[in-house]
């Protein structure tokens, strides 16, 4: 992880210097489907009914900017034992995400390439037990394709989104290793 995130700072200050007359938006808002798979739980369990994603991203330069998200995953896990006379119950669950940090764009005329490191919270709130809030982060990155200057359409965005919880009712593990895919529109405000 400490690799990772060497990589990611020594890639960040080389794009920073940019030419001032290269055009760019300096906002972006995008708004989309989200899909979550967690092994917060016994067995590894998928979230996406239907979930969302949500972020805006300050452009400091072409290549370098701040983004602030967040993401909403619901769905029923199963587990098991935890009733008697019950085989398999399942429980309706939901799991907010909340991140900031930042990101790194390449951008051509058809499409754009973007990588982040991410830091904040998770809630996790599965029905019948307090919900928990905890430490997450998110490393990945995604595809723009531009559909106009002010639109594109993110085909994919992926992230590894490790969360840290001091007590999970479900796992011996402190850390659960989840994965999230998202899709959606991207609106661009400013720039040339």
């Amino acid at each position: 992880m400490r690799k990772l995130l060497m990589f990611l700072a020594v890639l960040i200050v080389t794009v920073i210097p940019t030419h001032a007359q290269e055009s760019y938006p300096k906002v972006e808002i995008y708004g989309g489907y989200s899909f979550f798979s967690s092994n917060q739980f016994p067995d590894r369990e998928n979230l996406n009914s239907p979930g969302f994603g949500a972020s805006i991203a300050g452009n400091l330069s072409k290549n370098f900017g701040l983004v602030a998200e967040i993401s909403g995953n619901y769905g029923q896990v199963t587990l098991p034992g935890l009733v008697p006379d019950v085989t398999v119950p399942e429980f309706d669950t939901d799991v907010y995400t909340f991140l900031v940090g930042p990101r790194v764009t390449s951008r051509s005329t058809g499409f754009d390439l973007f990588g982040h490191v991410l830091f904040g919270g998770a809630r996790t709130k599965v029905e019948r037990f307090e919900s928990d809030t905890d430490f997450a982060m998110a490393v990945g990155g995604g595809v723009d394709i531009n559909v106009s200057k002010r639109i594109a359409v993110r085909i994919f965005q992926v992230d590894y989104l490790p969360i840290k919880s001091d007590r999970n009712l479900f796992r011996n593990e402190e850390w659960s290793h989840n994965v999230r895919f998202q899709i959606g529109v991207v609106f661009r405000v400013g720039g040339e």
